[in-house]
């Protein structure tokens, strides 16, 4: 049971990074008022199910060291901020890199990819800052 948190974040991965390869394929416009790529849409999907498995996948292994499950999730939360905290960074990389404009696939990507690994990164904030 414990590898099926980690499946989903392989299968999730996958749609998103088949769904970028796909909307490259297709071409512009990714996400502009001129219209939304649905492999864009796909690969929005497919990153946040990726972002939301991986604490689950990250708490697995730890459950045959760590048997209290507040213990566990005292070292999965950090490790999933730090995750989510780098995918911010190469977010902003890779969209600035293409100017977070709507008719660049690196810049759809990376605004994307930005918003989402950012709302994992103010939620785990506030999820800290609260006790």
């Amino acid at each position: 049971m414990s590898r099926v948190p980690a499946l989903a974040v392989f299968a999730a991965v996958l749609v998103a990074a088949g769904a970028l390869i796909l909307a490259g394929v297709s071409g512009p416009p990714y996400l502009s008022t001129d219209g939304v790529s649905g492999w864009i849409v796909v690969f929005a999907a497919g990153l946040f199910a990726a972002l939301l498995a991986t604490p689950f996948a990250i708490e697995g292994p730890l459950r045959a060291s760590q048997p209290e499950s507040d213990t566990r999730w005292d070292r999965v939360v950090p490790l999933w901020g730090a995750l989510a905290l780098a995918l911010v960074v190469a977010g902003i990389l890779t969209g600035a890199s293409g100017g977070f404009a709507g008719d660049s696939l690196a810049g759809s990507a990376g605004l994307l990819t930005t918003i989402e690994a950012g709302l994992v990164v103010v939620a785990l904030i506030f999820v800290l800052l609260s006790g």
